[in-house]
């Protein structure tokens, strides 16, 4: 097969074949070393049932070809063009890329067939099974390989027809993109909020210097702001990753040629409600750090705003001791009275007790 070469009489003379593709078809699953790598070399698999008594009565009824339509039928040449779509796709495949998280995606479905299935993914395999998701993202004109391809290890990777349920789902559950950036994200918010919190309160909504913010204060206002302003930037490559994987999701059923249209619609009926919903908590977000970066930015709210806006973005949280770093919890009365006022020095002093 590699080869491409034919033994014509057991071995007696081989020839070289123009093979494209070739298709088998068993009765059996193998049961020897010899035959199982074999049948590794077949990429894509399908469990065929019996036809049913319905298909059985749609075959009989159908109307049967005459002999010189089958003669007309058998002169045809079916490959004529087909070796120029080989080579254009063939040529496009080292410029589709393939993402990280696709990568990521392929191996923790390798993992799953190796550890909860018991079978064993040759490395050739796994090769040539990433080639062909590159083929299907080339065959819809797309640039990348996208999560909805890996669909397709679902006929790749199983070697007994019990297995392909548990392959299928395993797949569904896990195609949906990772949102683990979400939460970490709304952590380190979090945690850049309180202190763009504090250093807001300690200049008093000054944010260029302008009302007498001292120098550190700013460029700790500023660093807060970049980090932030990083945060965003990954959030919106992430909704923007959903919203291609929404829209792919949309138009499964009517623009892939891959996979059969109930297929389609099953995957998107499993797929788009979790999608939508990751989408809308990015979304949720990446407000939230537009919020901070604006709450930071010179002239876009009042100064004496500032701290309200970052507040409200925290949830008016009450727990005041976060609201002070461990230097100003610190510090002596004598010095805490210079920097804060009123309330806000009633608050230093709560928070300073409750942590002696």
């Amino acid at each position: 097969l590699n080869e491409r070469q034919f033994d014509n009489g057991a071995g007696s003379r081989r020839v070289e074949c123009p093979l494209k593709c070739v298709i088998g078809a068993s009765n059996e699953l193998p049961e020897s070393d010899e035959l199982d790598a074999l049948l590794d070399r077949f990429l894509l698999r399908a469990q065929v049932s019996p036809v049913s008594d319905e298909g059985l009565l749609e075959i009989l009824s159908s109307s049967q070809l005459s002999k010189e339509d089958e003669l007309v039928n058998s002169e045809k040449n079916y490959s004529d063009g087909l070796d120029a779509v080989f080579r254009n796709v063939s040529e496009s495949l080292p410029s589709i890329a393939m993402n990280q998280n696709i990568g990521i995606l392929i191996k923790d479905i390798r993992n799953f067939v190796t550890d909860t299935l018991g079978q064993y993914v040759s490395d050739r395999r796994l090769v040539k099974a990433a080639r062909l998701l590159r083929v299907s993202a080339a065959t819809h004109g797309r640039k990348q390989v996208d999560l909805i391809d890996v669909l397709l290890l679902q006929h790749m990777l199983w070697t007994y027809p019990q297995q392909k349920d548990a392959l299928r789902e395993f797949i569904i559950d896990n195609l949906t993109p990772n949102n683990d950036i979400v939460d970490q994200s709304k952590f380190l918010l979090q945690g850049l909020a309180t202190e763009a919190l504090t250093m807001v309160k300690k200049t008093m909504g000054d944010v260029t210097g302008e009302s007498g913010a001292r120098e550190d204060d700013l460029e700790t206002i500023k660093s807060i702001a970049t980090e932030v302003g990083e945060i965003k930037r990954l959030l919106e490559q992430h909704s923007n990753d959903l919203e291609r994987h929404i829209a792919l999701l949309n138009d499964l059923e009517y623009n892939n040629i891959w996979i059969t249209p109930d297929e389609a619609q099953s995957v998107k009926q499993n797929c788009l409600p979790l999608a939508v919903e990751a989408s809308t908590t990015v979304s949720e977000v990446l407000d939230s750090a537009t919020t901070l970066i604006l709450a930071l930015t010179p002239g876009v709210i009042d100064n004496d705003l500032r701290s309200s806006v970052i507040e409200v973005l925290m949830g008016g949280s009450e727990d005041n001791s976060t609201i002070f770093s461990e230097d100003e919890l610190q510090m002596s009365l004598k010095e805490a009275k210079r920097i804060f006022k009123g309330d806000e020095l009633k608050e230093w002093k709560k928070a300073r007790n409750s942590i002696i």
